[in-house]
């Protein structure tokens, strides 16, 4: 979640829900049942949030009440000792320190606007990252990565439920805490990476919270069945992790073979699988399968030349192992796209993303800048997404993209740039626009704008 929202919309795109979110009776703004009133300052709420319905077996948390649990703190206390340990021996990046710390400390402002560009409303974020590496022997490494964030907007003090939606792991392993919830003010934090890793001539081993980033293309990854991401999440570049026992075997120069298994709470929610990579030709090529939450998956990809431009796709087939009525047991997502290369320094990708998990079974809780699932990987059917980026300077870099949903007839336009203003200093600017979608989820989509000093140590 990297935005708040405005008093009358939250920001980024707007949020479908399941019915009995907060005990209100809500469900997706298609008409069927009006939005939740929490008062005359939040008029037409449309969560930014992905949440959990409340239900007998599983019943949520009354407003302000905390489920911290000893072992959680305890990890927390772990984390926090051991990167100050590391940071009495951090050392610059070109030192043989066996242990290291980096990280960076940002503060970013927001302005937020209703569709028509009106109704103004502010949030502050201050955001720190660390990142520690212990090199216990040659062979072995320690990686343990987090962050933590101090979030205020007036919103937070109204909404009931807020502590729930900030502080859920969805993950094996409960890693993420609400430390701070007062007011306006949130204070969270997650680790999201947290693995020891064995290497040896061919093969790497990897246990513990990492990426298992199996991915191909540049914005959407059907292939990516373990870790997802989301396009529109510009501040959480590190992405999120899984919790995973990962094996690497490189039987030659030109071939590997991966597994992975990631468990989860609920055995239909786990994931396990295998890649076989090989290069044939001058194109990387990749087959993979397995279980994916309930659901058998075949996949592969390829990423090669046509002529001076990149050529690259993805491609998986998912069946439900048990099926349900009135539901398709089977879809499959593709995406294919170019990059190029232009003398000018300019970099231009242009990708099309056909989703056919899309809304498959009517499951509607889902948030924009929180990943989607890899079977129903967006919040339409189609997405034609054009990227371009420039170095105007060494110091001074520009872009724009711009993703178009033909099927529910909306556009998204994310302008950027950023400008180094001293060695570990930078400055980037960011706007996030969103343009027709009448009928959807995205008709009260707010507009943001943002400013970011991001200092890297």
């Amino acid at each position: 979640m990297n935005t708040p929202f405005t008093t009358k919309h939250f920001t980024g795109l707007a949020l479908s829900a399941q019915r009995q979110i907060f005990s209100t009776g809500f469900s997706a703004p298609d008409g069927r049942q009006p939005a939740p009133d929490f008062g005359p300052t939040a008029t037409r709420v449309h969560w930014l949030f992905k949440v959990k319905p409340q239900t007998s077996e599983s019943p949520g948390a009354a407003p302000g009440e905390f489920k911290h649990q000893a072992s959680n703190l305890k990890l927390y206390c772990l984390f926090l000792m051991l990167l100050l340990a590391g940071s009495t021996t951090a050392q610059p990046s070109g030192s043989n320190s066996d242990f290291r710390l980096r990280g960076y400390m940002k503060a970013m402002p927001g302005l937020h606007l209703d569709q028509d560009f009106g109704d103004p409303s502010f949030h502050h974020s201050f955001h720190n990252r660390l990142n520690f590496r212990w090199d216990i022997t040659s062979d072995v490494d320690l990686r343990i990565e987090g962050r933590n964030r101090l979030l205020y907007h007036e919103l937070y003090d109204e909404l009931p439920g807020i502590e729930e939606i900030f502080d859920q792991d969805e993950a094996l392993l409960d890693l993420s805490w609400l430390w701070l919830s007062d007011g306006g003010w949130i204070g969270h934090s997650e680790v999201d990476r947290l693995y020891l890793s064995w290497r040896r001539s061919s093969w790497r081993v990897r246990a513990g919270r990492q990426r298992v980033n199996w991915g191909i293309n540049l914005v959407s990854n059907p292939n990516d069945l373990f870790n997802t991401y989301s396009f529109f999440d510009f501040d959480y570049p590190e992405r999120p992790g899984t919790d995973a026992l990962r094996v690497q075997h490189y039987i030659s120069r030109l071939s590997s073979i991966e597994v992975a298994v990631s468990p989860a709470r609920d055995n239909r929610d786990m994931v396990a699988a295998a890649k076989f990579a090989h290069n044939l030709r001058g194109y990387d090529i990749q087959a993979l399968g397995g279980y994916f939450r309930d659901r058998v998956a075949l996949g592969g990809g390829w990423a090669g030349h046509i002529g001076g431009a990149g050529f690259k796709g993805e491609v998986t087939w998912f069946h439900d192992i048990d099926e349900q009525q009135g539901v398709d047991p089977s879809n499959v997502v593709a995406a294919v796209g170019l990059d190029y290369m232009f003398a000018n320094g300019t970099f231009a990708v242009a990708e099309l993303l056909y989703n056919g998990g899309h809304n498959r079974a009517g499951e509607d809780v889902f948030l924009v800048t929180e990943p989607m699932r890899a079977d129903d990987i967006l919040f339409s059917e189609y997405a034609i997404t054009l990227n371009a980026d420039h170095s105007f300077s060494p110091i001074l870099q520009g872009g724009m993209a711009v993703m178009v949903l033909p099927d529910i007839e909306a556009v998204f336009m994310m302008p950027q740039f950023s400008y180094s203003v001293a060695r570990d200093l930078d400055f980037e600017f960011v706007a996030q626009i969103f343009a027709g979608g009448d009928d959807t989820i995205l008709e009260e989509a707010s507009h943001g704008f943002f400013g970011s000093l991001r200092y890297s140590f």
